[in-house]
């Protein structure tokens, strides 16, 4: 996954002043954001423990088997969990982003997502894109934050599902209309994939659309001085040894381009 446009957000919030002290909300972003990719790179071992399950006859009667339940358990905790946390990341970037723009975007993402089916050409829906992934993920956590469990099984190809019992009313169910649903296990990391995409690509839009814009470039502040992998020099006295920068060059030291003048 690309996360440039993100690490660029997260570079140029880290100098904060009182205007603008919610950039802190960024630091919550990016600790949702590294659960989710940790979780992600756990599912593959958690779907081979759930297919390499234990199970022993019924002693009494060898026609049933006794199955260790703990392996799909946790398979499907970890399928909840991220859905939870992917809801939660969005949210959270939609409130910094309500914050950053003084209002001009909503504080919810279903809002935001509105908007860019509203205003299909504008600019910040050309920066998401599809949403698609965001309408499944909210509806899933939806359902199994109100309605229902998680179902793990397998189809005829061997390939673990993910089922879902849609107990909501139809009228709310927009991407799963049936009674039941079920996806692979694949097809849900690759909505999460695209959602960090897309959540990236967001802050990317932020960080030039507002962020930007509110940072005074010509401003000078104290930074630490980091060696070659990116480690602030420690002095004999176990201080930091700093620097004076400008804002600009500290924008530029992250890779970011920043206006030639500050905003009047």
């Amino acid at each position: 996954m690309s996360d440039r446009d993100f690490q660029q957000l997260s570079h140029a919030t880290r100098v904060m002043s009182s205007d603008t002290l919610f950039f802190k909300q960024v630091e919550e972003w990016e600790a949702k954001r590294k659960s989710i990719q940790v979780q992600l790179s756990d599912l593959p071992n958690l779907v081979a423990g759930h297919l390499e399950r234990s199970s022993r006859p019924y002693a009494p009667d060898g026609r049933y088997r006794l199955v260790d339940a703990a392996p799909t358990v946790r398979l499907a905790n970890a399928c909840e969990a991220i859905a939870n946390c992917l809801y939660s990341v969005a949210e959270i970037a939609a409130n910094f982003a309500n914050r950053a723009s003084k209002g001009a975007l909503p504080t919810s993402f279903n809002a935001i997502r509105k908007k860019c089916a509203d205003f299909p050409t504008s600019e910040l829906s050309a920066a998401l894109g599809d949403l698609q992934w965001y309408r499944k993920v909210r509806e899933l956590r939806t359902e199994w934050a109100h309605y229902s469990s998680i179902f793990i099984a397998e189809n005829k190809q061997g390939e673990v599902m993910l089922c879902v019992r849609a107990y909501r009313r139809e009228s709310d169910r927009q991407e799963f209309t049936g009674p039941n649903f079920s996806c692979t296990i694949d097809q849900f990391i690759e909505w999460v994939r695209n959602a960090i995409v897309t959540l990236d690509d967001f802050a990317g839009f932020v960080l030039k659309m507002f962020v930007l814009p509110r940072l005074e470039l010509d401003q000078t502040f104290m930074v630490p001085i980091r060696d070659g992998n990116g480690f602030p020099k420690l002095k004999a006295d176990f201080l930091f040894d700093v620097e004076t920068v400008s804002m600009r060059e500290y924008l530029r030291r992250g890779g970011i381009a920043a206006p030639d003048k500050s905003p009047c």
